[in-house]
């Protein structure tokens, strides 16, 4: 398989003295102001998937200087080779997450919501995981995977368990015959008070008293091309999380996914009185669902079009359900186009 890599690494700048990871890392200056939010949704035009709110707010204009790049601008015009993406962690078999059809996004299950063919041709896939540069991996037989429900293929190196406290998936893989990090992509641990302001205030209307809360991942990088990096930023607490992206030249905080408790409704009273005699009584109200917590899983380029794909991890606080979410951004709006879990 023919791909290049870049090799270029973010410069590593130390903010509050704190250290980047192995991989080099520019961490954003810090901004500082809260911020009001309004609401935006939007949905991929190509595909069906779960409704999602994007909230955009603003933060001070920072001074942050982005990763360097040598690349050239992106094309902007994806391949026209048919693709499919494979979400692994802990278990052998890797979980079929959708695909590039060459024209658009397709979901791994059909309209009436049947797994569509999970198998590949490809013999040879490439691999992402944060903090490790891409690797080739080999595709084996597909076996039964999530109770039986589904298969996927044993890909070699198989991807490793995700970190505490998730649960779920930690790599993802494709065939590609085009370079699948254009720019530099750096995970920084810092601490920056104005992302810890921008995560508290995504919560503001909802009740929700984030104050306690924190920055649990910070991965900066280049997605469109712009020579402008963008910090995907994982805030959250016991039971309230948010993943916002925060543009380190403008400041501009894009909210990508967020979830806190929820109160369900309470069930309908009957109808009818019970017989003289007889009380009525009324059966208590179901547990509210659990909440999500978000992290960022891979950054890569997808479909060959230079431009960065964000791929999430996303499992609940009950440890029942874990999924893998491909979004894209064309640098003014991000949106979810690939959803699968077991």
């Amino acid at each position: 398989m023919i791909r290049s890599r870049q090799l270029t690494a973010l410069a590593c700048v130390l903010v509050a003295a704190a250290a980047c990871t192995t991989r080099e890392s520019v961490a954003p200056s810090t901004p500082t102001t809260t911020i009001p939010a309004s609401t935006t949704t939007t949905t991929s035009p190509t595909t069906t998937v779960p409704e999602t709110t994007v909230v955009t707010t603003t933060i001070p204009e920072t001074t942050t200087t982005p990763p360097p790049t040598t690349t050239p601008p992106p094309s902007g015009t994806p391949t026209a080779t048919s693709t499919k993406f494979y979400a692994g962690g802990d278990p052998d078999g890797w979980l079929y997450v959708g695909r590039w059809t060459g024209e658009g996004w397709e979901q791994a299950d059909d309209s009436d919501g049947q797994p569509r063919d999970s198998s590949t041709d490809a013999a040879e896939v490439v691999i992402h995981e944060l903090g490790i540069e891409p690797i080739d991996g080999n595709v084996g037989a597909s076996i039964e995977l999530c109770g039986g429900a589904r298969t996927g293929p044993v890909i070699s190196p198989n991807a490793r368990a995700p970190e505490a406290p998730g649960f779920g998936y930690r790599s993802i893989a494709f065939a590609a015959d085009w370079n699948t990090e254009p720019r530099p992509i750096a995970v920084v641990d810092a601490d920056i008070a104005a992302y810890a302001a921008a995560g508290e205030s995504s919560f503001e209307g909802t009740g929700v008293d984030a104050s306690s809360g924190e920055v649990n991942q910070i991965v900066v990088t280049d997605l469109d091309g712009d020579r402008d990096s963008e910090s995907l930023v994982a805030y959250g607490g016991d039971d309230f999380a948010t993943l916002l992206l925060i543009d380190t030249d403008s400041g501009s905080a894009t909210q990508i996914d967020r979830d806190f408790p929820r109160t369900p409704e309470a069930p309908t009273a009957p109808e009818e009185t019970a017989p003289p005699g007889e009380t009525t009584t009324t059966a208590p109200p179901p547990p509210p669902p659990p909440v999500e917590t978000f992290r960022v899983l891979a950054v890569a380029d997808l479909n060959g079009d230079g431009l960065a794909e964000i791929i999430t991890h996303v499992w609940n606080d009950r440890d029942e359900n874990a999924e893998v979410v491909v979004n894209t951004y064309d640098g003014a709006e991000v949106s979810p186009v690939l959803t699968a879990s077991c």
